[in-house]
């Protein structure tokens, strides 16, 4: 029956269309297709990122090497455990550490190998591929077992978001004497072995609160005792030191994180916490902690940032608690120029508890990428090398 009212019918266009067809392929498969016309590169470069990074959930990583997939969008939901699923990898649990993620695959770091070696896997599909060892420095130069718990925290694994190519970045540590000083090795997905990068001198990695962070297309790291940033370029894989730190800091007071697809610094001074994001080449101020450690939580590092949440942990009598803080609404710091403030009495949103102390987190997104297309040419270099 006619009421009156108009009807109309609101169709998806070719690009809508297009874009979710998109939106479902593996990233290998959207990387290839973004080449067939400037409309799909479009398409795969802002929808289907968009997608993705809407889609994301938390990977907590514990103390104890356990690893849980957390909604932050759904407070109480039921947490899993990713490493209980059917993986060629058993179990993630002790020496396996992760190192980061993307596009659904994960970069884990067996500690107590020498150099610690590097596996990637696909929780989802199951695959798992491990790369070659680090070439050690020299035959008189033996590395022992245990010889550091924390080798996890000079690398970091990352895909150019242009070329597509992942790639894993080691980068020596102050306690690391083996390899040459002002070099880093970089292992590309495809390739048979690692290969060394100058960097200059005094390119060192500082171990401890900051570990290597990967920012679209680029990895950062600060240098020991000096606390520069570095960072490396995963295209054309040259090294350069960015802007200075906005304030004069050691570098036990602050650690590198991600913000958003930026580069933040989180710089802990008397009871508040400043989260700074690089802007071009000067710093922002972006987030103020106020008492956040009369409030007994810390700034989830390195991915905090999740959507319109800032996500932070702490201990509740036995329990390690996740809650958010909603961003939209909240206050703005006096004369801060819209640097949003945590107040004291903002204690968040309890997202989720576990028995073990939250170490790490990262954004997680199951998708369906493959490892074995990677595998030929590292049985090629495995054979070359036993010949």
């Amino acid at each position: 029956m006619d009421d009156g009212k108009d009807n109309i019918c609101v169709f998806p266009t070719a690009t809508d269309v297009l874009a979710d067809i998109l939106t479902r392929l593996p990233p290998n498969a959207r990387r290839r297709l973004r080449l067939v016309c400037q409309l799909w590169r479009d398409v795969v470069d802002e929808r289907a990122a968009a997608d993705m990074r809407s889609r994301a959930k938390i990977l907590a990583v514990t103390t104890e090497g356990a690893a849980y997939i957390v909604d932050v969008l759904s407070p109480g939901s039921l947490l899993t455990d990713l490493w209980q699923r059917p993986l060629a990898i058993k179990p993630y649990a002790g020496p396996m550490s992760v190192v980061g993620t993307c596009n659904g695959l994960v970069c884990l770091c067996e500690d107590q190998e020498p150099g610690g070696a590097i596996t990637l896997a696909n929780p989802a599909t199951g695959e798992e591929l491990r790369l070659p060892p680090l070439p050690m420095p020299s035959a008189s130069v033996r590395l022992y077992r245990n010889s550091t718990r924390s080798w996890h925290q000079t690398y970091a694994f990352a895909c150019h978001p242009t070329t597509g190519q992942y790639k894993v970045v080691h980068v020596p540590c102050c306690f690391d004497p083996f390899w040459e000083p002002g070099v880093v090795h970089v292992f590309t997905l495809g390739d048979a072995s690692w290969r060394d990068v100058q960097a200059g001198p005094d390119a060192r990695c500082s171990l401890g609160r900051s570990s290597l962070v990967d920012v679209d297309g680029m990895v950062y790291w600060m240098t020991e005792f000096t606390a520069r940033v570095m960072a490396f370029d995963l295209e054309d894989e040259s090294v350069t030191r960015i802007a200075p730190l906005p304030v004069p800091v050691r570098p036990s007071a602050c650690r590198l994180t991600k913000v958003h697809a930026r580069l933040g610094v989180a710089i802990s001074g008397g009871d508040s916490l400043t989260v700074w994001v690089l802007e071009g080449e000067s710093w922002s101020r972006r987030y103020v902690l106020d008492a956040y450690k009369l409030r007994k939580q810390e700034l989830a590092v390195p991915h905090f940032a999740h959507g319109d949440y800032v996500l932070t942990h702490g201990r509740s009598g036995e329990t390690s608690v996740m809650y958010r803080h909603k961003m939209s609404g909240a206050a703005r710091l006096q004369g801060g120029g819209g640097v949003v403030q945590i107040e004291r009495k903002d204690k968040g949103d309890s997202v989720t508890s576990l028995v073990q102390s939250i170490y790490r987190t990262f954004a997680y997104t199951e998708t369906n990428e493959s490892l074995s297309m990677y595998n030929a040419a590292l049985m090629t270099g495995r054979r070359s090398a036993g010949s």
